[in-house]
């Protein structure tokens, strides 16, 4: 799994990403937009289903709301980030949250990048590529 960006040089590919949100119109549009891109998109509803969803599907990467049941956000980063099995996987946090003590919250469990919410079709193109228009990354993952 070679998640490096590196801007336009790189070639458009297809990835893998797993979108974990609870707000299901959420998840679905965000699932049906990266699929209309080119990717390959599973997604889990809750945290403790992500942490299946992720270790069965090895995802480049994971789309994460931090509001969740049962197991929030950033206790998925944190189990993502220690697990070997993973290495590799970049977790974004993709959240309502804007406030400075989320976003250290967020370094604190490592996560790759951090977007407060709506990240529009654009902005999933611009960040992830869209394989299917030959367009490669234009932007790496804004740091939380």
């Amino acid at each position: 799994m070679d998640q490096s960006f590196q801007g336009s040089p790189l070639a458009p590919r297809v990835l893998r990403l797993v979108v974990v949100e609870d707000n299901l119109d959420s998840v679905h549009t965000t699932a049906l937009l990266l699929r209309e891109l080119g990717h390959t998109v599973d997604y889990a509803t809750n945290g403790f289903v992500a942490l299946d969803v992720v270790r069965r599907f090895r995802p480049d990467f994971v789309l994460c709301d931090l509001g969740l049941p049962g197991l929030n956000g950033f206790d998925v980063c944190s189990q993502i980030k220690a697990d070997p099995e993973l290495r590799g996987v970049k977790v974004l946090a993709l959240t309502a949250y804007s406030d400075d003590k989320s976003r250290e919250r967020a370094r604190e469990v490592c996560f790759d990048g951090y977007y407060v919410k709506p990240l529009l079709p654009d902005d999933l193109a611009n960040l992830f590529g869209d394989p299917r228009s030959g367009q490669p990354p234009k932007n790496e993952p804004h740091t939380p």
